[in-house]
């Protein structure tokens, strides 16, 4: 099966499709009753409503069958979750703050609990980033 390079091909995800492919991400190659173990633990679904959702990743291009021997199938992310990530963060970006990252980076530097290594990593980033914008 042809692995999809771009997120911005495929539907948008609800956020009960977010969690679930989270798992897939997190589990890696994996069966529908590993989701199932994973995910009920946080927040109790039936197993047949985690089926559902994955066969609904499937259908949107998101989750892959694997060929297996196993008696069941086996699924993987179709999709890396940095695409995902960065598909949905522009998103939110755009709806939210105006299409503004630095009002979103305000937002998250005021109204989040950021310790003093987390601070000076954001200082390293914004460095590097001005050296490459300097560069010729």
């Amino acid at each position: 099966m042809k692995r999809r390079s771009a997120a911005r091909e495929l539907p948008e995800l609800s956020r009960l499709e977010q969690e679930i492919m989270n798992v897939v991400w997190d589990l890696g190659e994996c069966a529908s009753g590993d989701v199932i173990a994973a995910y009920t633990p946080a927040r109790p679904l039936a197993n047949t409503t985690i089926r559902t959702v994955l066969t609904n990743l499937r259908k949107k291009g998101y989750v892959e069958l694997v060929p297996s021997i196993d008696r069941g199938y086996r699924l993987r992310a179709a999709v890396p979750r940095a695409t995902v990530a960065g598909r949905s963060l522009k998103t939110l970006v755009r709806t939210l703050f105006g299409g503004a990252p630095q009002h979103a980076i305000a937002y998250l530097i005021r109204e989040e609990a950021i310790g003093e290594s987390d601070l000076e990593e954001i200082r390293e980033m914004l460095e590097a980033r001005r050296k490459r914008k300097d560069k010729p």
